[in-house]
């Protein structure tokens, strides 16, 4: 018998922060507010949540900066 298991990240993307420069590519891009979650997966279903992060996502190059929390809230609301 086997017993298939791993880890999945999934991201979620909040909220679009508008045109900005991102600072690793230098491209004009539409930056996005986004949280990356990565769980224990029992044969492809997700078990457990492992961690959580909150991100701000370019989608030109793929480079995040971390946010902490009170940081992340202060962007969603505004």
């Amino acid at each position: 018998m086997f017993i298939l298991y791993g880890s999945r990240k999934k991201i979620k993307v909040d909220k679009d922060l508008g045109r900005c420069i991102c600072p690793n590519c230098h491209h004009d891009v539409n930056r996005s507010l986004a949280r990356e979650k990565t769980a224990l997966t029992v044969f492809y279903i997700p078990v457990i949540g492992w961690t959580s992060k909150r991100l701000i996502i370019c989608p030109c190059c793929g480079d995040s900066e971390i946010l902490t929390g009170s940081r992340y809230k202060e962007l969603k609301k505004a």
